[in-house]
């Protein structure tokens, strides 16, 4: 049996430049492709868990793809704590100051409404109003770790494609 042996010449540093930059743009293309197929589930993972009727879907389309100073992302801290402040307390089970459970009319005169049958649940400002003193805490709903446990078939997914 013959040996064959392939020499290239002549390529030099322009050609392991070039080949650099290329696998840096496929990398970045897969990145941003995970990001976005996890944008995806953790959408529905939020969705799924809603255990009321007439939810607007804000949290669930709070959490999106950013780009970041070095890859992609999902789910902007800085965003979701001025838009959608319920973030921590509905993944953990507890806010982001300590506490567990809601509070109450008493500290937080701005809650006075009502609760009316055809809202199914949901609280509305205005008359007539009763206080409200929630005692027991808000279950989490864990779905930034039901996310996270898919993420190794987001990776499979999206490197198959190439």
């Amino acid at each position: 049996m013959a040996n064959v042996k392939v020499t290239i010449t002549g390529l030099g540093q322009n050609f392991v430049r070039i080949q650099a930059q290329t696998i840096a743009l496929i990398a970045e293309r897969q990145i941003e492709a995970m990001a976005r197929e996890t944008e995806i589930v953790i959408q529905q993972k939020i969705q799924e868990r809603i255990k009321r009727d007439g939810s607007t879907g804000h949290l669930a389309r709070s959490f999106f793809t950013v780009k970041t100073t070095d890859g992609w992302g999902v789910g902007d801290i800085d965003f979701l704590n001025a838009n959608a402040k319920q973030w921590h307390w509905l993944n953990y089970g507890i806010a982001q100051s300590g506490r567990t459970t809601p509070p109450g009319t008493n500290e937080n005169p701005r809650i006075r409404g009502h609760f009316t049958s055809h809202t199914k649940g949901r609280f509305m400002k205005g008359s007539p109003s009763f206080p409200m003193n929630p005692t027991k805490p808000i279950e989490a709903i864990n779905y930034i770790q039901a996310t996270l446990n898919e993420v190794n078939g987001i990776i499979a997914k999206v490197l198959a494609r190439g």
